[in-house]
């Protein structure tokens, strides 16, 4: 078996690098949404890989957070402006507008009944909207730094938000309350998802690593998994919990198996980072997408759990071992140095590129930049990190 994975289509239309991507059912047809540097958000039909009509085009700036209904009828977009718009699928037609974000709008989420939407924003706050009136039924400012990302548990009850602060936070869907101690990170806390049994919180972060945790009990479950050499942007959990898959800026996704936290299936490459990563429904395919103004679709029908050493016993610790989350002022020496005790080089490191992606590694964007600048070739391990840092340093000032 080759050591890569070939994508089984590519969406071509936008003019920028592509922020987000979701997969919806609308009707009988599977589609993809998309937003983009380009200001656009485009819907693509996955069978044929064309664009389903015009983009919606009344952003003004960068198109980044994005959630779809589950019936694919409504789309909601935010941008770099903190503006958030309410579609309407099948017309194109803006169904409402949302200002109270003075920033980026990184991430938004439907609640399981779809009544109201979550939004985070570099602002530092999380908003909670009522989906029918528009209204902000209410804001969380709890984090010490902007947001980056924000996801209701399955069963509507809780919301757990990731920031650059280096934490996690699980608030009260109904209250906005928080329910628990942050649950801590060395990095910036880029993602973030709930199991389907809503027992288990998985977050990924600047660093390179992803953590599971307890939901009820805030415990850490082990040592994180060392699984990128570079940011993870995003994290997507499948239809069933039994997979992630992990988009990073090393320019890979890569697929784990949730339960033994080994890897599934092979790489899938791309030439520049990947700021994104979604399941379909039936978990069968996987779309992807960042710098290279593409979006890319992944049969993971037939991927197979690999048989490898390259994730060490360590990040499967037994439950006897399960270290409890510290607060962030009371944090012992030994619970700082459970994060750093990670593998020296990510799991799947070396994999091969697969056919008809070219690898640049000089040829790197950033994801929220003004422009899109070609950078000396850094090697693979670490494309472009130091000026993303640099960068964001200088767009997300506090």
């Amino acid at each position: 078996m080759e050591q890569s994975l070939s994508p089984i289509r590519s969406l071509r239309g936008h003019t920028h690098w592509v922020d987000e991507v979701r997969f919806s059912n609308y009707g009988n047809q599977l589609r993809v949404v998309s937003t983009s540097n380009d200001t656009t958000v485009r819907i693509w039909d996955v069978e044929t890989g064309n664009q389903v009509g015009i983009p919606l085009e009344e952003h003004r700036s960068t198109t980044i957070g994005l959630a779809v209904s589950m019936d694919g009828g409504r789309i909601v977009s935010g941008d770099s402006d903190g503006k958030i718009i309410i579609w309407d699928a099948e017309t194109k037609n803006v169904i409402r507008a949302l200002s109270r974000h003075t920033r980026h709008v990184l991430s938004i989420q439907f609640s399981p009944d779809e009544k109201r939407i979550a939004s985070a924003s570099h602002d530092g706050t999380l908003n909670i909207w009522d989906v029918e009136t528009g209204e902000l039924v209410f804001e969380i400012d709890g984090h010490q730094s902007g947001l980056r990302t924000v996801a209701y548990s399955p069963n509507g009850m809780k919301i757990a938000s990731g920031s650059a602060d280096g934490t996690v936070r699980i608030w009260s869907a109904v209250t906005g309350k928080q329910q628990a101690q942050p649950l801590i990170h060395d990095a910036v806390v880029r993602s973030v998802v709930w199991s389907p049994n809503n027992r288990l919180l998985i977050s990924a972060c600047d660093d390179g690593n992803i953590f599971f945790w307890s939901a009820p009990t805030g415990a850490q479950l082990g040592l994180p998994l060392y699984a990128h050499s570079d940011f993870i942007n995003l994290l997507a959990i499948s239809p069933s919990g039994e997979l992630i898959a992990s988009a990073s800026s090393d320019c890979t996704v890569l697929l784990w198996n949730t339960t033994t936290r080994r890897p599934f299936g092979r790489a899938l490459h791309h030439s520049q980072e990947v700021f994104t990563v979604a399941f379909s429904p039936d978990g069968q395919l996987v779309a992807t997408c960042g710098s290279e103004n593409t979006i890319f679709l992944w049969d993971i029908s037939h991927e197979t759990l690999i048989a490898t050493n390259a994730v060490s016993p360590p990040h499967v610790v037994p439950a006897s071992n399960v270290l409890t989350n510290l607060r962030v002022d009371q944090a012992s020496e030994s619970a700082t140095s459970v994060s750093h005790l990670t593998s020296p080089t990510p799991a799947l490191a070396g994999f091969g590129q697969p056919d008809g992606i070219e690898f640049h590694p000089g040829s790197v964007r950033s994801r929220h930049s003004a422009t899109s600048p070609s950078l000396p070739s850094q090697g693979y391990s670490n494309p472009g990190h130091s000026f993303k840092v640099i960068l964001e340093a200088f767009l997300y000032v506090e």
